[in-house]
């Protein structure tokens, strides 16, 4: 299924070197006939792969200020972190997952169910967020906070962590369902040419290529039930950040800043 909204996803990858999954979160019409701010949050894979030439790409040709990392303390260890200070760019870390949020259990299920390409996305995206509301409270205030714009968040692939993160921000805005879960789609043909940039992660838990390959493709209709279960558990996006801590204040400078009356 098509979306009129979604057929030009603003990736950047070409236009940034060694970026993955980076794309412009703007454009989008909300219900009201408003319509996302281009040019203002961004959402991405890893970025520790961009190069200087990248960097400075990312500075200049698009006037980033702020990256907001969403990978724990494990992946920023293993993969590191590229030097944005060095050009004029903040960095900040809001982790998401990790030693501190599964049991031993709970993450060798979780690599049998990725072996077996048996993860169901939607109650992993639930538990992500019954379980880190304070890492998407402080995403969602850097990207309220007007002074920090133009913004990039990112994760590993740019597919979860930061699928869920582009969700609640587009739904807090006013963007519909369908759109949201046909942005978040467009991850898995993204990913594709950029699968040998997670040999690390595939030999952690001992996935072949082609397997990691089918594991990075992402269907709308994860995405869907994911914001049906908002609906129903919390009242939607807005109510959960606002569970999560999320002030009045925020909302306000969210929608004054990222929201226009026309492209």
């Amino acid at each position: 299924m098509t979306n009129p909204q979604t057929i030009n996803p603003r990736v950047l990858d070409a236009a940034v070197e060694g970026a993955v999954n980076l794309r412009d979160l703007g454009g989008y019409r909300t219900a009201e006939g408003l319509v996302v701010r281009s040019g203002r949050v961004f959402r991405s894979g890893m970025m520790h792969t961009i190069t200087p030439a990248g960097l400075a790409a990312l500075r200049d040709a698009i006037g980033i200020r702020t990256v907001v990392d969403l990978r724990n303390a494990q992946e920023l260890e293993a993969d590191g972190i590229s030097p944005f200070e060095d050009y004029g760019i903040a960095w900040r870390n809001a982790p998401i997952g990790g030693e501190t949020v599964t049991t031993p259990e709970e993450r060798r299920e979780r690599v049998r169910e990725y072996v077996a390409n048996m993860v169901d996305w939607c109650e992993a995206y639930v538990r992500m967020t019954e379980r880190n509301a304070s890492a998407f409270r402080d995403l969602f205030e850097a990207m309220a906070d007007a002074p920090s714009v133009p913004l990039a968040f990112h994760c590993s692939g740019g597919r979860d962590r930061t699928g869920v993160g582009a969700a609640l921000l587009l739904s807090s805005l006013g963007v519909d369902d369908e759109t949201i879960a046909l942005d978040y789609a467009l991850t898995g043909d993204l990913l594709q040419p950029h699968v040998d940039r997670f040999q690390r992660q595939m030999e952690a838990v001992g996935m072949t290529r082609e397997s990691w390959a089918r594991l990075l493709e992402t269907s709308a209709e994860d995405m869907r039930r994911f914001l049906a279960y908002l609906r129903e558990e919390h009242g939607g996006a807005e109510a959960y950040l606002r569970t999560s801590g999320v002030p009045e204040a925020a909302f306000e400078a969210a929608r004054g800043h990222l929201l226009t009356a026309r492209e």
